[in-house]
């Protein structure tokens, strides 16, 4: 299951753009209604913020991630594989936030 409370806490500046885009009238929701979220709608929100997640099987108990930035060379891995599809997405997502939240940082 996603942590959003570690998100919303760890990475504040890319939650509140990620609330600003996908609840644009709805303002902050909150936690516990994120937990229902459907987070297969994430890869279009990270798409549109040129963060790109892949996520690949190698074996049936095998499961990774890469990410890759828009303009940049630079890739990341993530650092243990997962017996699921489900928690290595978790996983990436969560360092897709935090790569966000460093962009929107810089940017300031």
């Amino acid at each position: 299951m996603m942590n959003w409370y570690d998100i919303q806490y760890l990475y504040c500046d890319s939650m509140e753009l990620f609330c600003s885009t996908m609840f644009p009238n709805v303002g902050v929701p909150s936690i516990s209604v994120l937990e229902f979220y459907d987070i297969k709608k994430l890869y279009s929100f990270f798409d549109k913020q040129g963060i790109y997640l892949t996520i690949e099987m190698y074996t049936k108990n095998n499961w990774s991630y890469t990410i890759s930035l828009e303009n940049e060379k630079m890739i990341i891995t993530s650092k243990e594989s997962k017996n699921k599809r489900e928690e290595i997405e978790y996983d990436g997502f969560e360092e897709c936030f935090r790569l966000l939240n460093k962009k929107l940082i810089e940017n300031k």
